[in-house]
């Protein structure tokens, strides 16, 4: 009852301890200890920082825990947790923020008065059947470890996206979210263009703007690509777009003018950072959210004033931009490929696909274990190179990586999960719809056009960075929540939508 009413009311109860003498003297106590103890030996700043960010860290996950939610999912998507550990040597910054929030949602459900139940949702069951369907490759897999390494991870992510629809599960706390990430999505954009604008490309700026030269076209010389937080700018092209159609509903939607034009901001940084990463795979995925989300907007005229904007942008673009984008010729079916074969990369890619496929015929039922495609594929490079060829790569297809390595039963899973959480953004934009709540029935669809876009630019990479489709999944589902209780709190207007 205690820990209930703590839960509700943590300012009342803060003030009422406050006011117990033996409470202020054990703050001052503490204080002064750990400040003699800082001053007394050469303690790093950080650490320093560390330990009072961790008592407000230990404070604000126990009394408002969807804070703590909304930051895990903006480090998270960002990858700023790997940049500390990797350039600052700040530990990880995920896992004891999965640990606390795993223990107050475990409280909130059993150690309460009255319990908070968990959310349940069709998408967990594809969760735990995709987790299973992995599992499979512990008794057949040639590196069960990678296997095991994979599973743990994938554990991991589904475990923060169960984090992410219990805690953010209303309308103010996923707004938050949804602003957190426009602006940790800007933050690192605006780093971008300022390498660009000043060429400093060996600075790379704490580690937010890392680069490197990559080829641009057969055409045009080398020069460098943005890899942002991520270590490929292809996989940070797709961790940018996402973000787009958010922006465009924070246009749209934007509460104050100040918010509008934070939008607009947002969405011009966006869009040049990607340019920057020069990934065709990327430019293809902004066309298509674009004109998805045009479609669903149904060409108010008043929306067709952000075309100047991203003419402005096409006009000071630099000139391998148009060269890069002029190269999805060769990626795009249908159109003319008279240089698909000058291009490395889209040769090198064809052949990934067909020894994915090929694989795939070999071990039709299971597959060869996840993340054991690139221990497989040496012997498939032989038969086509000869022997001496001994390299390891990745599908760069999240599809047929999924089908190699997991055969018909994981594939069969996978698009299940992925129809599943398509339908539930379904869902949450027709019960938005249906009860007048037209501003989060945009952001649905905003979360399912991004979604889409994650889905095509993975027709082109594999699943390194395979945490920001478990994000995305957690979006899915909070959105969900948030519309049936809001449904059910309008008992006057019944709401009745198909699942």
């Amino acid at each position: 009852m205690q820990l209930e009413r703590m839960l509700k009311h943590p300012v009342q109860i803060s003030a009422e301890l406050w006011r117990h003498a033996w409470v202020q003297i054990a703050v001052v106590t503490a204080v002064s200890v750990a400040t003699g103890f800082v001053l007394s030996r050469d303690v790093p700043l950080w650490v320093l920082l560390g330990g009072v960010g961790g008592v407000m860290f230990l404070a604000l996950s126990f009394f408002k825990p969807e804070y703590i939610a909304a930051a895990l999912l903006v480090i998270h998507w960002g990858n700023i947790h790997d940049v500390l550990i990797k350039y600052h040597g700040i530990p990880s910054l995920v896992k004891p923020m999965v640990a606390i929030l795993t223990v107050v949602l475990l409280a909130r459900r059993f150690l309460t008065e009255r319990p908070r139940g968990l959310v349940s949702d069709p998408v967990i069951w594809w969760m735990l059947a995709y987790l299973v369907a992995g599992a499979i490759g512990l008794w057949f897999a040639r590196s069960t470890d990678t296997v095991m390494k994979q599973l743990i991870d994938t554990a991991k992510d589904c475990i923060i996206a169960v984090l992410i629809f219990n805690l953010l599960a209303t309308r103010i706390a996923f707004e938050r979210a949804i602003w957190g990430l426009l602006i940790v999505g800007a933050s690192l954009s605006a780093l971008t263009v300022y390498q660009e604008i000043t060429r400093t490309y060996d600075n790379n700026y704490w580690g937010f703007a890392q680069s490197a030269v990559r080829q641009i076209s057969t055409t045009m010389d080398d020069r460098a690509r943005a890899f942002g937080t991520v270590n490929d700018p292809n996989y940070f092209g797709q961790l940018l777009l996402v973000l787009v159609p958010l922006a465009v509903w924070a246009i749209l939607n934007g509460r104050t003018w100040r918010g509008k034009t934070s939008g607009i901001a947002a969405l011009l940084l966006l869009l040049s950072a990607i340019g920057l990463t020069f990934s065709r795979g990327a430019y293809l995925g902004v066309v298509i959210v674009l004109v998805v989300y045009a479609m669903y907007l149904r060409l108010d005229a008043r929306y067709l004033l952000i075309l100047p904007l991203i003419g402005a942008l096409l006009y000071v673009a630099p000139p391998e931009f148009r060269a890069r984008f002029g190269t999805l010729e060769e990626i795009v079916p249908g159109m003319t490929n008279a240089g698909v074969y000058n291009d490395g990369s889209i040769q090198g890619r064809s052949v990934k696909a067909e020894i994915a496929l090929t694989m795939l015929a070999d071990n039709l039922i299971f597959g060869v274990g996840r993340g054991n495609y690139r221990f497989h594929y040496r012997d498939y490079i032989q038969e086509i190179e000869g022997a001496g060829s001994n390299t390891e790569r990745d599908a760069h297809n999240l599809y047929l990586e999924v089908a190699a390595e997991q055969g018909v039963v994981g594939f069969a899973v996978f698009v299940g999960l992925i129809l599943t959480v398509w339908g539930r953004l379904r869902v949450a934009e027709r019960l938005f719809a249906a009860t007048g709540e037209r501003r989060m029935a945009d952001l649905s669809v905003a979360v399912k056009v991004g979604f889409l876009g994650y889905l095509v630019t993975s027709l082109f990479l594999h699943g390194a960075y395979g945490y920001m489709f478990w994000l995305q999944v957690g979006m899915a589902v909070a959105l969900v929540v948030i519309a049936q209780r809001e449904a059910t709190e309008r008992p006057t207007q019944p709401v009745q939508v198909a699942q």
